[in-house]
């Protein structure tokens, strides 16, 4: 059961993976079509996307394949440290847009 949930917050976390490339290629697109409306905001989310892509990805590969019982909660964090990121990509873009 407990690696059941894992996976399914595994599939969950992909998503969120999926979601955030195609809203890295968004907001380059805009920021090369409006330079004039990139502010600190943007550039600060970039940043933490950039250092953070790969350390979740690499965190969620060990905690999958690794066994344990606390990696639903890790899974869980990771997955919602995502969204979180997600969620401010998707307001500077929504931000850049209008």
């Amino acid at each position: 059961m407990n690696s059941l949930i894992t996976f399914i917050i595994s599939i969950a976390f992909l998503g969120l993976v999926i979601w955030e490339n195609r809203l890295h290629s968004q907001l380059g697109f805009l920021a090369r079509q409006r330079p004039d409306k990139v502010t600190k905001d943007f550039i600060r989310v970039i940043r933490q996307e950039k250092r953070l892509n790969w350390v979740l990805c690499i965190l969620a590969i060990i905690v999958f394949m690794t066994t344990s019982r606390y990696s639903v909660l890790l899974m869980s964090i990771i997955t919602i440290i995502e969204l979180l990121l997600v969620t401010r990509m998707d307001h500077v873009k929504n931000e850049m847009a209008d």
